[in-house]
């Protein structure tokens, strides 16, 4: 197959050179990627992160900007530069320019990566459509053949017709399985620099001091206050019932002792008249 590959290559067939084209390109790619996110945008975020709180504990911003300035001029080390700068003339602007310069930095991580599965797909079609070119021309050349040839012809034609397959698949196969190793790197990046924005928020973004009150807790202190407001309520109309049914018990009373103290005077009166008509 290789040999076979090679004489299409120096014969000049047009689908095979536009595979290697598309194979060179995945491998410009790939090797451009892979520079930028191993060797300039990751870093030692562990390192980097514990000098950063340590130089914002001690209250050294100017310590944190040069460590910022000599970890690079990419990545993290950018945006907890434009952290401090926002933290030095404006606190409340810091969750602003972190978002910012955030945004604006992790579509590097992934650019061009979308390039290769589209290479890869391209470059399968294309050898697909370079075998069946060559068994058409296989087929058609065999018209003018005699019957001892016809045999040896087709078997050659339909192995030499198969190359531009095998290439685009090699070369499908190739660039998809460097599409996943680089975007795994660009993912392992991304996961730091969000802790690492995650650190800087909690170091520099101002505490908002607000009140807050659970809903739960203001409906039970609302119950509660019902509550205790009925019982006393309740305690109230209990406790003037008690004192009216004492009054009524008291006036009842003395408006019996009244009618027994009345009495006697009657019968008083009754014995005086009945002596004088006596006498």
């Amino acid at each position: 197959m290789w040999a076979e590959l090679a004489l299409s290559f120096k014969q000049g067939n047009t689908y095979v050179l536009a595979l290697f084209g598309i194979g060179f390109i995945s491998a410009m790619i790939f090797f451009e990627r892979f520079v930028m996110v191993q060797f300039v945008y990751n870093l030692n975020f562990d390192r980097f992160l514990l000098n950063i709180r340590r130089a914002i504990a001690a209250e050294d911003l100017d310590r944190a900007v040069s460590l910022c300035k000599n970890a690079g001029r990419t990545s993290l080390p950018l945006i907890a530069l434009k952290a401090l700068e926002a933290a030095e003339s404006d606190p409340t602007t810091v969750r602003g320019a972190i978002e910012e310069e955030t945004i604006h930095f992790l579509p590097r991580l992934e650019a061009r990566l979308t390039l290769l599965p589209a290479l890869a797909t391209l470059a399968m079609m294309i050898g697909v459509l370079g075998t069946l070119e060559g068994i058409w021309s296989t087929f058609h050349s065999i018209d003018v053949l005699d019957s001892a040839k016809k045999q040896a012809t087709i078997a050659k034609g339909l192995a030499g017709s198969l190359n531009p397959m095998a290439m685009g698949i090699l070369i499908s196969a190739l660039t998809i399985c460097a599409q996943q190793i680089l975007r795994g790197y660009a993912l392992r990046v991304i996961e730091r620099v969000h802790l690492g924005v995650s650190v800087l928020n909690n170091l520099l973004v101002p505490s908002e001091s607000t009140a807050f009150v659970p809903i739960a807790a203001a409906g039970m202190g609302g119950g509660m206050g019902g509550g205790m407001t009925g019982s006393m309520s309740g305690a109230g109309f209990g406790a003037g019932g008690a004192h009216g049914g004492a009054d009524s018990g008291k006036g009842a009373e003395n408006a019996s002792g009244a009618t027994a103290n009345a009495t006697p005077v009657v019968t008083a009166s009754e014995d005086i008249k009945d002596e004088e008509e006596i006498i």
